[in-house]
């Protein structure tokens, strides 16, 4: 393991010479292509988000306090506070 260690490290270390790294027309080519891409990809979406065909629903009117759909009977006693009906510790 030592000796794979004493082989590769000098490797690691040095690196590439940074005039050997361009970027080069396959770079060019490559980002050109992304860009590309991804207006293709935006154009579709618009199209496809221009063909949803949707009713909007008017907003519920407000009601007074205390008579909305959260004070019902399933929701009402658990959100109000807790009373002792006569069970054990009560005095």
């Amino acid at each position: 393991m030592t000796t794979l260690h004493a082989l590769l490290l000098p490797l690691a270390v040095k690196g590439p010479d940074p005039a050997d790294v361009k970027p080069g027309w396959l770079g060019f080519v490559m980002f050109l292509a992304l860009a590309v891409a991804t207006v293709l990809l935006w154009l579709s979406f618009r199209k496809q988000l221009k063909k949803i065909d949707f009713e909007e629903e008017p907003d519920q009117p407000r009601t007074k306090p205390g008579t909305g759909p959260r004070n019902g009977p399933r929701n009402g006693p658990r959100n109000g506070p807790r009373e002792n009906h006569g069970g054990a510790g009560a005095s």
